[in-house]
């Protein structure tokens, strides 16, 4: 790995510090090679070293020093487009799988955290907050389809309740998210 520093960020700030390796220099075998040392690339190492397969992780700067290092670390079970979107393009059958993916990666995540002892923060739920009417509408909206593709842990959050979750006033509602 390169002697790059991390860019600033809370990951880097509050990071343990990480050893130095050495660039690989000699011809290696693996079973597997992957690149990237983010959350997919590790993710999938362990996974592949976890079912008995020699796993190389290759890196050119850091471990998280993408995208993986810069993000505020929520675990949110959906998708960037809305899901009602997602099934429009692929269908409800393809929809419905995706929609158990999100579900089945946050309960990875959660597993490993408890299998390894992963010393973090892990909190569950997450809030999607409100400052319009029409956007509490939209999700008063997306808790109806959530829960159509299973996901039952959800609470709309009226002003009173949004207040008492996440001290600030700013917000007309939210939907609380506990999966």
């Amino acid at each position: 790995m390169s002697n790059t520093p991390y860019p600033q960020s809370y990951y880097a700030a509050s990071a343990n510090p990480v050893p130095e390796r050495p660039a690989l220099q000699e011809e290696i075998e693996t079973d597997v090679c992957v690149i990237g040392a983010g959350y997919t690339g590790l993710s999938s190492a362990l996974f592949l070293l976890e079912n008995g397969f020699r796993v190389t992780v290759l890196e050119a700067a850091k471990v998280g020093f993408g995208a993986s290092g810069r993000n505020g670390g929520q675990i949110v079970n959906s998708y960037s487009r809305d899901i009602d979107v997602i099934e429009r393009t692929v269908g409800a059958k393809q929809a419905q799988l995706l929609g158990q993916m999100a579900f089945e990666g946050s309960k990875i995540i959660r597993e490993r955290v408890a299998k390894y002892q992963i010393q973090c923060d892990l909190k569950d739920g997450g809030v999607f907050a409100a400052i319009t009417a029409k956007q509490m509408g939209h999700l008063e909206a997306q808790k109806k389809l959530w829960e159509r593709y299973g996901n039952t842990q959800l609470e709309l959050l009226d002003q009173r309740r949004i207040r008492e979750v996440v001290a600030c006033d700013q917000y007309q509602g939210g939907l609380l998210d506990m999966s």
